[in-house]
């Protein structure tokens, strides 16, 4: 396969030295790389096996968090958890230091992205569950900062020129945000998306790169949002044979499947339902702008669509978890 197609030879010369490194610190027999994963920033990602086995290689640059949140996820995998599975080294540790980045590989789950379903939705709520039940008392796990999110969003937001419509109606979002005092601290995975769920029989949670210690409706919020994500960009991507549409449709029976199977799990408090739509339009207000490409509107329609159905997402939370 190829797949750097027509790149200098430069480039390829580090590759093949990266190879190198890799077959040296986890004693694998002929590794290639067979994929780039689509990624942002200065994050790398990629599928690379031989003949037995498949891994993902990622890249990111070095920080101590992250080498945390590594050692930490081997714990709890250990403990049953649906997660990927960290390769050690054969000095048995959980990454390799290379040119400023930590370099690691993690199980490969060869599942494609799920559908949404009735089955997918029950066992969400299950495995996100389980997921915010873990114990992380005597971690050095990183707190989540949503204060600090707050603030980069309205900075971003005050700084570029974007529609004075949208501009102004997210920094007033970012001013007028509740406080957190009184939700339910616990671990937040932070990027929960139907792309980072795979499997069938089995859902495995993916990208545990951004694993903290918070407010664990910071990760029911990003559900929600995906709940009203479906415009017109995602029913190809999911089989979907529906009319074209123009505004979010909100899978309200989906939301429903999911809280009922959660609820069994974690008991949300009355401040976690009474901010979860903010917690939802946050998740939508973070993607409304990305660099390059700008913005992104269907992440503005979902924020507005949460905003008006603010009431409804509350009146079912605490109808099916009180």
């Amino acid at each position: 396969m190829i797949l750097f197609g027509k790149q200098n030879v430069i480039i390829k010369n580090m590759y093949f030295a990266l190879i190198q490194r890799i077959k040296k610190e986890y004693n694998l027999k002929n590794p290639v790389f067979l994929k780039k994963f689509e990624t942002r920033g200065k994050r790398k990602a990629f599928l690379i096996g031989n003949d037995k086995n498949k891994y993902v290689l990622k890249i990111i640059p070095n920080n101590k968090e992250l080498i945390v949140r590594l050692e930490f996820v081997s714990g709890i995998k250990e403990q049953g958890v649906n997660l990927p599975a960290i390769i050690s080294t054969k000095s048995n540790k959980k990454y390799f230091l290379q040119s400023g980045n930590i370099l690691f590989l993690s199980e490969f789950i060869d599942q494609k992205e799920n559908r949404p379903s009735r089955y997918f939705f029950s066992e969400l709520g299950c495995v996100v569950g389980e997921f915010h039940k873990i114990k992380i008392k005597n971690s050095k796990i990183s707190g989540l900062d949503i204060k600090g999110k707050i603030k980069k969003l309205k900075k971003t937001f005050s700084k570029k020129k974007i529609n004075i419509k949208i501009r102004k109606e997210i920094i007033s979002f970012c001013n007028s945000f509740p406080s957190i005092f009184g939700t339910t601290t616990g671990l937040v995975h932070g990027d929960i998306s139907y792309f980072n769920v795979l499997g069938r029989k089995k859902l495995f949670l993916i990208d545990i790169d951004d694993i903290s210690r918070g407010p664990i409706i910071y990760d029911l919020g990003q559900i929600i949002a995906f709940m009203f994500n479906f415009t017109p960009f995602d029913f190809s991507r999911f089989g979907m044979k529906t009319k074209h549409i123009l505004e979010p449709l909100f899978l309200k029976s989906g939301f429903e499947l999911f809280l009922k199977n959660y609820s069994q799990k974690i008991k949300l408090s009355e401040k976690d339902i009474e901010i979860l739509p903010q917690m939802a339009m946050l998740a939508c207000a973070e993607n409304i702008y990305l660099k390059p490409e700008g913005i992104f509107k269907w992440n503005y329609k979902r924020f507005k669509v949460i905003e008006k159905e603010k009431d409804l997402i509350v009146d079912l939370v605490k109808k099916i978890c009180s």
